[in-house]
Formats: structure tokens, C-alpha cells, sequence
């Protein structure tokens, strides 16, 4: 006999399975709750999931109970569901599943992505000689899927390794997209504002201490360009101990050079990691082009004499 904890979400008896119905795409999908994460996060834990009518795998995020009744919380993983996005580099959503529209758990069922995020998936090529060139593709890759979402007037807002996977050893999804311009990120800092510390632009958190400062595309390149230095470095350049020592470092202090990167390449990543936005790039597509630009040989001296007189 079956019991319903609700019409869309169902426990029968002596099944394992929680079974979730999705209104959007009027279908079933379910998941074991006692099967091992596939992920887990301050917003919530990631199970691997079925749709019911052929088997075929997804992923069901299981916002944290301690979170689920929390409204703003809510509306953030509706806002997430509903963000049917098909770019070849984003993880595409499939809906969501509420035990009641106020409180109880909420669940946010998406495409299942087979393959390992992107600062696992780096550590095995970090000796081969075209490493940065690759690592260099892979955030071009991401700037794309900026470039689309940016289009489209949703700011990412928590850009950083664990957002981003590599699917079957190649293609780049970047994951987590319930954070628009109008809400905020996935994860929650004990300073208020919503994002992760180590990746955070300085006005995530400024703007948390009432200053006028706007989040915008410029957010998510700055969060780029930490984590696209942190890839090539295997560092991330503004951790510390005590997360409130990481964020005056956000706010402060420029990333030092490094020797793992080319000096053409480090203006780039300085650039894209200006304090100040306007000095920043302003779209995912400028970036794009300059780190490609950075990549190219450098000129003879012929050439640059050609160039200096338009020759």
C-alpha cells in the first residue's frame, strides 16, 4: 500500500524510493534517499535520481530542511527549476517538486551530468605541456555559458570549481543556475551575503554592508578570473584561515603574480579581477577574446614595426 506524503510526493510501502511529480513535464522521477550523494552544499545534497518512464538517469537536489521553509530560500530553487536554459554548456533544469507551496521539502530535478568537476578534472593533465592552453579553453567554455545566461539577465553569482564539470573527459557544464540578478547565490556566508568567500567580487560583499554597489555581469567575471587563476595555479590566491581575513582580501588586495602564469595571460586575469568593476571587462565575450589574444605568439620586432606604422 502506498503512502502519500502528498500527490507529488510519494513513499510506498517497503520501497526505498521517494517518488517526486514534476508538473512542468507531467512526469514521475525518484531517487533512494539512503543511496551515497553525489554532491552536497550549504543549500543542499545531490542525489542521482530516474525519470520513471524509461530509467534514464537525473540529478534531484534536496534542499536542506533546515533551509526548505524559508521563503526567500523558496522562491531561489523555483527560480533555479525554471530556468530552462539549452546551451551546450550549462547543466539544463528540469523542474521542481514541493511537498506543499509553503513549507516542507523542496526538490529541483535537472539533467544528470556523468563526469567530475573541473579542479579534479585538471590535476591530470597539470604536467602535460599544453596544460594552460587547455585550462584556457575550459574557462572560454564557461565564458560562453556566461555570455548566454548574461544575455538572457541572469547573473551566475558563485563561479568557481565545484560549479563547473567536465562531461565524459570534454565538454564543460556550468552548474548551479538559481542565483539571477533579482535573488542571490547558493551559499550562504555567516557575513550575510549569499555566494562563497574565496571567489566572491567585492561587491557581494560590500553590498551586504549598505554600500551602492550593483551586481551585474562584471560579479561573475571577477569570480571567473579567481577561480581561472586558481586552475593554473592550483592555489586559490584569496584563502585564508578565517573567512573574514579571506573577504578583506577580496576587497583589497590585487592577485599576485604567478610563474605558472604567462605574463601576457596574468594582465588578463588582473583585468578581470579589478576591484573596481568599471575597470573590470564588462562581458564574458571581451574576456573571451583577450585570453585568446594572450595565447597568440608574440609579435617579431618586424611586426611590431609593421603595426607602429599601419604597414
Amino acid at each position: 500500500m502506498a503512502k502519500n506524503i502528498r500527490h507529488n510526493v510519494v513513499q510506498r510501502k517497503g520501497d526505498p524510493y521517494l517518488y517526486l511529480y514534476v508538473s512542468v513535464t507531467r512526469e514521475w522521477y525518484c531517487y533512494n534517499p539512503a543511496e551515497s550523494l553525489l554532491g552536497s552544499g550549504a543549500m543542499g545534497d545531490v542525489y542521482l535520481g530516474y525519470r520513471c518512464k524509461n530509467g534514464n538517469p537525473v540529478a534531484i537536489k534536496r534542499v536542506k530542511d533546515s533551509y526548505a521553509n524559508n521563503k526567500m530560500i523558496r522562491e531561489r530553487a523555483r527560480l533555479e527549476a525554471s530556468l530552462a536554459f539549452r546551451h551546450p554548456n550549462l547543466v539544463e533544469m528540469i523542474g521542481c517538486c514541493e511537498y506543499a507551496p509553503d513549507h516542507g521539502p523542496i526538490f529541483l530535478i535537472s539533467n544528470f551530468v556523468q563526469g567530475e568537476d573541473v579542479g579534479k578534472y585538471v590535476k591530470k593533465f597539470e604536467h602535460a605541456p599544453n596544460r594552460t592552453e587547455r585550462i584556457c579553453g575550459i574557462i572560454c567554455s564557461v565564458l560562453d555559458a556566461l555570455d548566454y545566461v548574461h544575455s538572457r539577465g541572469v547573473i551566475h553569482r558563485d563561479i568557481k570549481p565545484s560549479n563547473i564539470m567536465i562531461e565524459e573527459d570534454s565538454n564543460v557544464r556550468v552548474m548551479d543556475l538559481g542565483i539571477s540578478r533579482l535573488t542571490g547565490g547558493n551559499n550562504f556566508s555567516q557575513y550575510g551575503f549569499i555566494g562563497t568567500p574565496q571567489y566572491a567580487a567585492p561587491e557581494q560583499i560590500l553590498r551586504e554592508e549598505g554600500n551602492n554597489t550593483t551586481i551585474n555581469a562584471t560579479t561573475d567575471i571577477y569570480e571567473t578570473g579567481i577561480t581561472f587563476y586558481e586552475l593554473l595555479t592550483g592555489t586559490n590566491p584569496m584563502d585564508c584561515q578565517a573567512d573574514a581575513d579571506t573577504l578583506a582580501k577580496q576587497i583589497k588586495e590585487p592577485l599576485p603574480p604567478h610563474e605558472d602564469i604567462p605574463t601576457r595571460l596574468m594582465r588578463v586575469i588582473w583585468k578581470a579581477t579589478e576591484k573596481e568593476q568599471a575597470k573590470r571587462y564588462q562581458t564574458a565575450t571581451e574576456f573571451k577574446k583577450d585570453i585568446l589574444h594572450a595565447l597568440e605568439p608574440e609579435p617579431t620586432i618586424w611586426e611590431k614595426f609593421l603595426a607602429l606604422f599601419n604597414l
